[in-house]
């Protein structure tokens, strides 16, 4: 068995991926703890969630560093919980237990076994319509990034009536790590920014060709207000698809 074999098979160990998922939960609390964030259009949000409203977040999986810390500054878990969709697969798992432990709660799908997948939309409907509020990453979990691959959200925006609620996150001389998505991981004791867009609501009648308009602007939005915050903050940049330019 080779070196690489061996290694895969200790990470597919339930005991590796607790004690994995421990240490980056500690040093994901450790960045949250020691980054200087400017919050931006967060009253908004607040007034609405006051009421026992849920939303619909989303975000770039690229920028989920910061999402928990945004979410527990500005909201809190015990008083807002949020729930996330994880994969089944080894990595989806470590991921869904690192945010488990920051305080989403799970939700488990397979895009291989269809039954589940549909078992996950009723719970996340049924979720929605109690005041749970539900965050996605739409070019997760394999990209290509900055890009709606999957149309969930808006369906179930459309399905419940909430809104879907884009945030924005770039940080100051991070580390850009060579993964599909160019992951933007924030240094201790820098700077980053999140901010709130505007809120989409969907209408129940929409046509299928206002539909992909919608979504298709969006999108167009979200890039734009990312690249913005980039420059803003001198990163790289980082096109959708993964695409990183030098400055």
């Amino acid at each position: 068995m080779s070196l690489k074999s061996k290694v895969k098979e200790i990470l597919n160990l339930k005991i590796s991926q607790n004690l994995l998922s421990i240490f980056l939960v500690f040093l994901v609390r450790f960045i949250h703890i020691t980054t200087f964030v400017r919050y931006r259009n967060v009253a908004k949000l607040k007034k609405y969630m006051k009421g026992g409203n849920p939303v619909i977040l989303v975000f770039w999986h690229s920028r989920s560093l910061l999402i928990t810390k945004f979410w527990r500054d500005n909201l809190g878990m015990i008083k807002h919980p949020i729930y996330g969709i994880f994969s089944t697969h080894r990595d989806g798992r470590l991921i869904g237990d690192i945010f488990g432990l920051l305080g989403v709660r799970n939700i488990i799908s397979s895009a291989k076994d269809t039954a589940q997948a549909s078992g996950v939309a009723m719970k996340s409907m049924r979720l929605l319509k109690s005041g749970k509020s539900i965050g996605f990453t739409p070019d997760g979990p394999l990209g290509p990034s900055m890009t709606f691959v999957s149309d969930s959200a808006f369906l179930f925006a459309k399905a419940s009536g909430v809104p879907i609620v884009p945030v924005c996150i770039s940080a100051k001389n991070p580390i850009i790590l060579n993964t599909w998505d160019s992951y933007v991981f924030t240094k201790p004791f820098h700077r980053a920014i999140i901010e709130v867009g505007d809120f989409l609501f969907i209408d129940k009648k929409i046509s299928d060709a206002d539909f992909k308009k919608v979504k298709d602007e969006f999108e167009k939005k979200m890039v734009e207000d990312t690249l913005r915050l980039d420059r803003e903050l001198k990163m790289p940049k980082i096109l959708p698809g993964g695409v990183k330019k030098k400055k």
